[in-house]
């Protein structure tokens, strides 16, 4: 794993000197401590840093020349099948690494062959010969690939603060449009960003630059709406979907454990963890190590003795790490930083400081990254296979839950009835990955100026985007790939990027091995939900693997209580960072309404403790770097 950034331009007036160019590996030494360079010619500039994994010699420097000289890359991520590549298409190597498999496979086959990789990558591939270049994202936007793009110059990066770093800007200009789409889910999504003039290469997707034609021309080699229960299989049984669904597990976990230095899992004691444990202690070359962690945090949420008895079936070298969240405060600015804004997963905290924890130890980490989304593990699939019932009584339940007294229980009960008998599907969906009502605008949190610029975007627009290309089909199955292609890569994969790689560890996600995600992608919901069971297909492939205590037993969520720290220990944080956010910015906040909003929290009358803590986390930002709104 790694940290790429450059510029490919043909605008004369746009380059860069060996100084900003080398100010742009500085700020992403974090993510690649062990190695980095640079390259530059008539307008393409590439810099790397290196997480050495694959090949730890000097052969596996970057930015990487092939062997004709002609092409030359900068790649973060890993892929697995380099090997099975290399050999079908009779490549040879210098070293042995899979950078240089796909190097020399571009040159043979060139952008047919992005949609062959196994893995998780970004990169940029420059054709010195043609004057062109390609920069690419992997299918899932497991790894990040930010671009500031103009009409005559791309500028890219793994982290958004190394863009700044080449263009040297003091000042960030906040994408107001993207405000009301951060206040309901804590964070932007798709090619948003809360930078006005930064944008996401989305999942699936690259750029072809071309200096010579002056041209930068966007593609899309893989979609998930285009995989939805498009099976390109023959008719299977339900006994060979099952027994095909345990295959393809093992192979993407045995895949994934190609390596060059020691291999970990992060065991919670859940399904997904423990299928990784279960696969990886089989295929591993030695003795397997597992995590586990608590926090002094967690109180009942601990699932320790869980992942103790599945570490002990499985023979491996089990930790239990227990962690202190004392420090919160001082996390909560690593990980603002870390995120370049106000990414608002609270689960990012206790995930960095595992990752610190073991960085020492422990280089690559797999986890179960993606198996609820793809096999249906969260309640509001049970819910929406039920939708034509669902929907009319959520109607009744709405009428009789506003005759009670207001408390926090009877405004959470309001969002969940207010989403489920929303006009349209998307909406449905939309309002149902939202803590934010309907009734109460989070937005109100800026001023009355700002607050009016703010309301009139539609926070609901990639999901009314996403949903739309999937119209002819049913609710559940819509649900379950809009995950895929929202939450996924906009919520959770980033926090577990930034988390890991801000400790310098490579985690990976072997549920989003490429033939696992086409098989589940292929398969209607009613395979992976049946008789009201969550990830039923992927239990019953399990039977017989892991015991059907964790299988069939009650799930315990991971939870991180930053809505009791908000009103507790963090409020004097808060206030203290809202203090000085006001005196920096006097026109952007609205202090009444924050202070009402505190109050309620506190009283108990109303739970405000996720838009506090974007709050908290915007505050946060805006004190650290200079924001213009």
């Amino acid at each position: 794993m790694c940290g790429i950034s450059g510029l490919i331009s043909f605008d004369k007036n746009v380059y860069l000197n060996d100084g900003k160019l080398k100010a742009s590996v500085d700020v992403l030494k974090h993510r690649g401590p062990d190695d980095n360079g640079i390259f530059s010619t008539d307008g393409i500039y590439l810099s790397h840093v290196r997480l050495s994994i694959l090949d730890l010699s000097s052969s596996g420097h970057q930015p990487m020349h092939s062997k004709s000289d002609r092409y030359v890359i900068t790649y973060n991520g890993e892929v697995y099948n380099f090997r099975d590549l290399a050999e079908r298409y009779n490549i040879t190597t210098r070293s042995s690494s899979d950078t240089e498999v796909i190097l020399e496979l571009f040159e043979k086959i060139g952008v047919e062959m992005f949609s062959m990789l196994n893995g998780m990558f970004a990169f940029c591939i420059v054709d010195k010969q043609l004057k062109k270049a390609w920069l690419v994202r992997d299918r899932l936007g497991i790894k990040p690939l930010y671009l500031k793009k103009s009409d005559k110059s791309v500028f890219f990066s793994s982290e958004i603060k190394s863009i700044i770093a080449m263009t040297g800007e003091t000042h960030i200009t906040v994408h107001k449009k993207v405000l009301n789409e951060w206040c309901h889910y804590g964070n932007s999504l798709g090619t948003n960003t809360l930078y006005s003039d930064v944008v996401q290469l989305l999942p699936g997707e690259y750029l072809e630059i071309d200096l010579i034609a002056e041209t930068i021309k966007s593609g899309r080699y893989w979609s998930v709406a285009s995989q939805v229960n498009h099976s390109k299989c023959s008719p299977l049984s339900m006994d060979a979907m099952i027994n095909k669904t345990k295959i393809l597990l093992e192979q993407g976990v045995s895949r994934q454990l190609v390596s060059d230095v020691p291999v970990g899992v992060f065991l919670s004691g859940g399904i997904d963890s423990s299928a990784i444990t279960a696969f990886a202690s089989k295929n591993y070359s030695g003795k397997l190590t597992t995590y586990s962690v608590a926090f002094d945090f967690q109180k009942e949420r601990s699932e320790l003795e869980r992942a103790k008895s599945v570490a002990t079936s499985f023979n491996t070298e089990h930790n239990e790490v227990f962690i202190s969240g004392t420090d919160v405060a001082e996390i909560v600015e690593k990980m603002v930083y870390h995120n370049d804004g106000p990414f608002s997963d609270a689960a990012n905290i206790p995930l960095y400081l595992l990752s610190d924890n073991i960085k020492n130890s422990t280089k690559v980490v797999l986890q179960g990254d993606g198996g609820d989304e793809l096999f249906g593990g969260y309640q509001r699939y049970n819910t929406l296979s039920r939708f034509k019932y669902a929907r009319p009584l959520s109607l009744v339940g709405k009428f009789l839950n506003g005759l009670l007294p207001g408390t926090s229980a009877k405004f959470r009960r309001e969002r969940f009835f207010s989403a489920l008998s929303a006009q349209t599907p998307e909406d449905v969906m939309a309002l149902l990955l939202t803590v934010e009502q309907t009734s109460f605008s989070p937005a109100q949190i800026f001023s009355d100026s700002l607050y009016d610029e703010v309301s009139r975007s539609d926070p609901f627009r990639r999901y009314r985007e996403v949903a739309s290309a999937l119209s002819q089909k049913d609710i559940l199955d819509r649900m379950l790939a809009v995950d895929t292609s929202i939450i996924l890569p906009d919520i959770f994969l980033q926090k577990v990027d930034r988390a890991t790689m801000a400790a310098s560890v490579e985690v990976r996600v072997p549920f989003l091995d490429h033939d696992l995600v086409d098989f589940c992608l292929s398969l209607p919901a009613d395979l992976k939900l049946r008789g009201g069971i969550q990830k039923w297909l992927l239990k019953k492939s399990l039977e017989g693997t892991i015991s059907n205590d964790i299988l069939y037993g009650k799930k315990q969520g991971f939870g991180v209580p930053y809505e009791y720290w908000i009103k507790s220990s963090l409020l004097p944080y808060l206030k203290d960072n809202l203090s000085d956010f006001y005196r920096k910015y006097p026109d952007v906040l609205s202090p009444s309404r924050i202070d009402s909003i505190i109050q309620s929290h506190k009283s108990g009358s109303r739970d405000h403790g996720f838009l506090l803590w974007k709050l908290l986390n915007l505050v946060v930002w805006g004190n650290q770097v200079n924001l213009e709104f």
